[in-house]
């Protein structure tokens, strides 16, 4: 048995599942395909080796995805599919419609026991294979059968499914997928109008995109990883500014406040008391009011309840700075993120 993981590890391990299973088959396809057509398989005495280099194989992609889907199933407790990654001086004898029924059958079965275990963890098996299908299946339909893939209402669909699954991903996860699927949209159209070799640049494109959404989904880089010193210090100074300028607005409409006050009370004042003999009279009382101590130590209580109320207000006012000054911070960090992880599909 594997290690268990908590409810929302195991959606997200689900989603990655789902994606392996199709990124598996198609790296192995079209490894098949470019294989038969070079000596690819054949050693290179004069080449660096693929680790070393940091320019993977086709097929060293291919064991690595092929390794991660083991690992990933054996942490959700479910059996290994049978396909055997065949050997480099061994791909001309596979046979790719047997390969494909094995996992499909494998992968029926693994849906099965997820959407049994937990209805969720089922659908975001699905979500993950889903919008693996977005490339991976594209690169089978080729530059000229790709785009009903890039359907609006598909797009939509999956950015509304992932969006609802949303706490279950990683952080910001959830939001640049429906960002960047949302834009990906207007590319079905603008297909229509493209001769092959533009189509062909929209797929590269497209690959980059898909790229972006393994690296998020399985964690080799964050969404705020994707950000820039650079971008850093200007969400920084941003925030600082709005918080300064909200901060200092709010003071402003408080000081005009207490000054329409003040001149609504003298504007009372000079009403209630009239005449000058009047206001001198008032005067006399008020003298006459400051030597009885009493009526000071009712004064300093009202001062004293005036004082703590003035510092509740400033406590509140602190907060509220702290969670403007998040909230502001938030967005500005999702936008800039937005900027790094969408790839332009418009040439």
């Amino acid at each position: 048995m594997g290690e268990q993981t908590n409810s929302p590890d195991r959606v997200l391990l689900a989603v990655r599942l789902g994606w392996l299973t199709v990124e598996v088959f198609g790296r192995l396809r079209h490894y098949m395909q470019s294989s038969r057509k070079s000596e690819m398989h054949r050693g290179n005495a004069s080449k660096r080796f693929d680790f070393s280099s940091g320019a993977l194989s086709e097929y060293s992609t291919l064991l690595l995805a092929m390794g991660q889907l083991n690992r990933t199933a054996t942490r959700l407790d479910l059996g290994l599919p049978s396909v055997p990654i065949p050997a480099r001086n061994e791909i001309g004898q596979v046979d790719l419609n047997t390969l494909h029924g094995a996992l499909d059958d494998w992968s029926t079965e693994v849906w099965v026991a997820l959407s049994t275990e937990d209805d969720i963890i089922g659908r975001g098996f699905t979500y993950g294979g889903s919008l693996a299908d977005t490339y991976w299946h594209a690169a089978v339909l080729g530059p000229r059968g790709f785009g009903e893939l890039l359907h609006p209402h598909h797009l939509e669909y999956l950015a509304q499914r992932f969006d609802g699954i949303a706490d279950h991903l990683p952080p910001y996860t959830a939001r640049v997928l429906y960002y960047t699927l949302h834009q990906w949209r207007g590319a079905y159209e603008h297909l229509r109008t493209l001769d092959l070799d533009g189509k062909k640049q929209v797929l590269k494109r497209l690959e980059s995109q898909a790229g972006v959404w393994h690296y998020l989904l399985f964690g080799g880089r964050s969404a705020e990883g994707y950000l820039t010193a650079e971008d850093r210090r200007l969400v920084t100074w941003l925030v600082a500014g709005i918080t300064i300028v909200s901060v200092v607005t709010v003071m402003i409409l408080v000081w005009l406040l207490v000054l329409a006050s003040s001149s609504a009370g003298r504007t009372a004042t000079a009403s209630l008391l009239g005449s000058p003999e009047q206001l001198s009279a008032a005067q006399a009382v008020i003298v006459g009011d400051l030597v009885d101590w009493q009526k000071w130590s009712t004064t300093l209580a009202t001062i004293s309840s005036v004082v703590v109320l003035i510092a509740g207000l400033v406590t509140r006012l602190s907060g509220w700075v702290v969670v403007l000054h998040n909230h502001v911070k938030d967005w500005l960090t999702l936008r800039r993120i937005y900027r790094r992880t969408y790839r332009v599909w418009r040439a």
